[in-house]
């Protein structure tokens, strides 16, 4: 008996050691399959393109929403904004922050029928409660959208998607994710210290939504992600 478990024993450990070794040779290509996974992105065309923002909205993501507007691939660009305090607003912005975009938009030869500025409250879980306020908003709007493309910053994008893909559900809008970058790039993404740092800090809240029940445990809805153009 101590002889079968010695070589059981035995096994697993080089099984162990198998396993360990593989995942070393093949941990850059882990490591890009799984930021793939939690920064999904295609080439879709929709009704609409959600940049999501918080206390502001990036300059690289309203150039984004722009390049769709002018590709024809969205009708209208919504731009979703936090509703901070005054005295939280960046210093040397003057003026309501909302209206400011705005402005900047119709500067850029849009008309009001071309975006919408959302100002979603702050409350827990933030990213479920800011989809729930702004799909209800769109919802109610008289030129109802049925699609939007969802542009979220890099490793937020999976969880962003998931929350107002469960929201837009039962509001028959259905989201494509699409994630964009800033501050860094995904390509190899492990190489850069902010990178991974949001990668474990999303990869942690991510779990956090499924465990609790935020959003259903599921990672895609309706094949959205195979639709790309």
């Amino acid at each position: 008996m101590k002889f079968i478990l010695k070589w059981i024993l035995r096994i697993l450990l080089l099984l162990i050691v198998i396993a360990a070794a593989a995942g070393y040779f093949a941990r850059e290509t882990l490591l890009e399959t799984a930021g793939h996974f939690l920064a999904p992105r295609g080439d879709y065309k929709a009704d609409a393109v959600i940049l999501e923002g918080a206390d502001y909205i990036r300059t690289g993501f309203i150039d984004e929403g722009l390049d769709l507007l002018k590709a024809g691939k969205v009708r209208r660009v919504i731009v979703v904004i936090h509703r901070i305090a005054p005295a939280h607003r960046p210093f040397g912005i003057n003026g309501d922050y909302p209206d400011i975009v705005r402005e900047k938009l119709k500067a850029k030869g849009l008309k009001d029928s071309d975006f919408q500025v959302i100002v979603a409250p702050i409350r827990s879980p933030v990213t479920l409660q800011e989809a729930r306020f702004v799909l209800q908003e769109l919802a109610g709007h008289a030129d109802k959208i049925q699609t939007a493309i969802l542009v979220a910053p890099g490793f937020h994008t999976r969880r962003s998607y998931l929350a107002y893909a469960h929201v837009g559900e039962p509001l028959s809008i259905r989201i494509f994710p699409s994630a964009s970058f800033t501050n860094y790039t995904l390509d190899q993404w492990w190489t850069d210290k902010a990178a991974v740092r949001e990668f474990c800090a999303e990869s942690v809240k991510l779990f956090y939504y499924l465990v609790f029940g935020h959003i259903p445990f599921k990672f895609s809805y309706s094949g959205t992600e195979k639709e790309a153009l």
